[in-house]
């Protein structure tokens, strides 16, 4: 059993189930599109966001039935973004196997992306909580908007951590909020345990994220299923680098020589360590909301998913 799973103990066979239906709707869906992303769940995941739909369900009123097309469509959701991400960022891998984009050429790769997005909202239909289906379209929006202020600043390695956390919030956050949200909504808590619980999966996507960036540097390729350094290849800059004060001429692509220059200066200085400072400050701030919400065992859970986050290696 992985870390991740025994962290999702208490909704463990619940998310199994899920997983399943994931699969198995996918082999319904034309072969163009459903063999690349029955690839790519098959090269695994963590599966953080169909948890966290649970999880947050189970601080209230726990109906399965009725949360299980939510954790599928927020999982297909997230998906659809990992195909997106991948033709926006020239990835040639995804967990470890060549990306959607690699395989088929960016043109099929956005078809699937969108076909996949549009699969999420009908699953999220499902539901039959228009509010569910509003917070994920909502949170789609965000992150597109994300996405296009991103591509506005690549290449500027100068930007400041403002800058980062508003992409982190955007590329990350969001959407672990948005998956607590709904597990909240379904599971009928009222207006005060819900806000908690969306300032936790906020806080627990930062963390999530920034220790992502901190893996970039000083992880393998192994660990996080992509070439290490991909961040500043492809033109951004992540926090580790910002705190290891590294100056970088903007408005130029870093050759590979150069990006593999650049991580190996940022792995021997104090960048990852305090951007890991920063990751397991969000995840004490995310455990801190967990007092509003009075299910020990739920928000036990979701305490250690916070620690797990910034401690994980995969």
């Amino acid at each position: 059993m992985t870390e991740a799973a025994e962290v999702f103990g208490l909704v463990a066979e619940d998310l199994a189930f899920v997983e399943t239906e994931l699969r198995k709707t996918i082999e319904t869906d034309p072969p163009e599109v459903a063999a690349p992303m029955a690839d790519l769940f098959q090269a695994g995941g963590k599966r953080i966001r169909p948890a966290l739909v649970l999880l947050a369900a189970k601080c209230g009123r726990y109906d399965f039935e009725r949360l299980t097309p939510a954790a599928m469509a927020v999982e297909l959701t997230h998906a659809a973004t990992l195909v997106h991400d991948d033709v926006i960022d020239r990835s040639p891998t995804r967990r470890g196997r060549p990306s959607v984009a690699a395989r088929l050429g960016d043109e099929p790769a956005i078809v699937i992306g969108d076909f996949y997005f549009a699969k999420a909202y009908e699953h999220a239909a499902r539901t039959g909580v228009p509010e569910v289906v509003d917070i994920l379209a909502r949170t789609v929006m965000g992150i597109c908007a994300g996405e296009v202020r991103q591509q506005g600043i690549r290449y500027r390695y100068s930007t400041g951590v403002d800058e980062y956390m508003e992409r982190v919030e955007a590329k990350t956050a969001m959407l672990l909020a948005a998956c607590c949200e709904i597990g909240s909504l379904l599971g009928g808590l009222d207006d005060s345990e819900s806000a908690a619980l969306r300032a936790y999966g906020r806080s627990l996507g930062l963390a999530f994220q920034i220790a992502d960036d901190v893996l970039d540097y000083v992880g393998t390729e192994g660990e996080v299923g992509k070439p290490i350094g991909h961040d500043i290849l492809e033109g951004f800059a992540t926090l580790p680098l910002m705190l290891a004060s590294i100056k970088l001429e903007d408005n130029r692509r870093l050759s590979e020589r150069e990006a593999l220059e650049v991580v190996e200066a940022v792995r021997v200085s104090e960048g990852p360590r305090r951007a890991l400072d920063q990751a397991r400050a969000h995840a004490s701030a995310a455990r801190d909301r967990l007092h509003a919400i009075h299910r020990p065992d739920a928000t036990a859970a979701l305490a250690a998913l916070a620690d797990y986050v910034v401690s994980r290696k995969l």
